[in-house]
């Protein structure tokens, strides 16, 4: 087994072979089809973080695949990152710390109105449409790796871009929970346009949510110039996207 993610995608017996055990730990949320695409790399990255890698990635070969199912012992050094990351997760989640900063500035408005001048992209260093600099804000100021100002994130496309690559601490989540980010394509173009914060689902079939944004508006999605919930629909939705820890 010798296995990464490669255009077209690998599809083989040993795929199938590790999205099974990826699956039976928890480690992968797409569907066991014998192709190692994003999902599968995603999942064996998460694998490799909670098997005490010292530097996870996404590639997998046999030495993985017999620590994912147990038939090798991890190191000594691994057992002790292990314990590490534990310890981590049982500490309050970046993704409530983020929102609950959030929360802190819901009403905050443009000054003047319709010239992307806030506190927020005052504070990231340019002057442009907010709703990223907004995330990045509440993300720096909860230490939320990877959040740094001036640097990331601005432009909303990165971000999408960096979570299906299971990059800098973000990943993709089917399971969206309080805080986690949700991005948005609103002309369906295949490049995300707004990012916010999701706060619940409104439905029982989990078509609907209420998001917590920085500029948006009643009128003007994108660029309306305030912080506020909006009520969501999930098909405009690009992806899910959660923090590390």
């Amino acid at each position: 087994m010798n296995l990464s993610l490669t255009s077209p995608y690998t599809r083989n017996d040993d795929v199938t072979r590790l999205q099974t055990a990826l699956k039976k730990k928890g480690w992968l949320q797409g569907a066991v089809d014998g192709v190692y695409g994003p999902d599968t790399a995603r999942g064996v990255y998460k694998g490799k973080y909670w098997l005490g890698y010292r530097v996870p990635d996404q590639s997998a070969a046999n030495l993985f695949y017999d620590y994912a199912t147990g038939a090798k012992p991890p190191t000594t050094a691994m057992t002790a990152r292990i314990e590490r990351r534990t310890k981590l997760k049982e500490t309050q989640p970046n993704r409530l710390k983020m929102i609950a900063e959030a929360k802190k500035w819901i009403g905050t408005k443009e000054n003047p109105a319709g010239s992307n001048r806030v506190m927020f992209s005052n504070w990231y260093g340019m002057v442009g449409p907010w709703c990223a600099m907004f995330v990045s804000y509440c993300g720096v100021k909860v230490a939320a790796n990877p959040f740094a100002r001036g640097k990331m994130y601005a432009y909303v496309p990165y971000m999408v871009g960096d979570a299906r690559a299971g990059g800098h601490n973000l990943a993709v989540t089917y399971n969206p929970q309080e805080g986690d980010i949700v991005t948005y394509d609103w002309n369906k173009d295949g490049i995300a346009d707004h990012v916010g914060f999701f706060v619940r689902w409104t439905d029982s079939g989990r078509t609907q949510f209420t998001a917590l944004e920085g500029n948006t508006g009643v009128g003007n999605d994108s660029n309306g110039g305030q912080v506020m919930y909006r009520d969501r629909t999930k098909s405009n939705v690009v992806a899910f996207i959660h923090v590390g820890g």
